[in-house]
């Protein structure tokens, strides 16, 4: 009498299939050996920010000049790269923009210079648009301590009430967090 064969191939496959198996799970359960670690910033700081448009900006006026302020406050080094740097506030000057389509928005663009809690001189490049929720506007630190850094983050504007008229907007209060790179930069909101 002749035997099967049909339960000793598929016997066969079985074996042969679990090593193949094995190594799969290894490889997908295993570490990446070449994995990038995640950009850690130079600083994280609290944004204490003040713009004023002189005229104010609105339907009427789509340009005008920028004074004001950016503090970086209650600053920590998550990369130890600048552990002494706390604090410091730019003055700042430039230009606002003001655009109705589609929906109100506020640009800004200019310089700052400040002086850091331990005495350095620094200074700021920035350019962006003001708005609820959005990414701080584009920010390089052009000298003094962590000259090169980009800084980015999340801002929340306000509106100054005793800002407001008829003519429009004349100044804003902006309050965030930033985080300051050197390279690439990553996500902010992870700090």
């Amino acid at each position: 009498m002749k035997r099967s064969t049909a339960p000793r191939r598929a016997a066969r496959l079985r074996r042969s299939a679990l090593p193949t198996a094995l190594l799969a799970a290894a490889a997908v359960l295993a570490p990446a050996g070449d994995a990038v670690a995640a950009p850690v910033p130079d600083l994280v700081c609290r944004l204490d920010a003040e713009v004023n448009f002189d005229p104010p900006l609105g339907a009427l006026v789509r340009e005008a000049e920028v004074e004001g302020h950016i503090g970086y406050r209650d600053c920590r080094s998550p990369s130890g790269a600048a552990a002494e740097l706390t604090d410091i506030v730019f003055h700042v000057q430039g230009t606002g923009r003001f655009g109705a389509l589609p929906v109100p928005t506020f640009e800004v663009e200019g310089t700052g210079a400040g002086t850091w809690n331990t005495g350095d001189d620094g200074t700021l490049y920035f350019n962006g648009t003001i708005a609820k929720g959005s990414p701080v506007p584009d920010r390089t630190l052009t000298s003094g301590p962590l000259a090169g850094d980009r800084i980015n983050g999340i801002q929340i504007p306000t509106p100054r009430f005793d800002k407001i008229d008829v003519d429009g907007v004349a100044g804003f209060d902006v309050i965030g967090q930033v985080c300051f790179w050197n390279g690439e930069k990553g996500r902010c909101t992870a700090y």
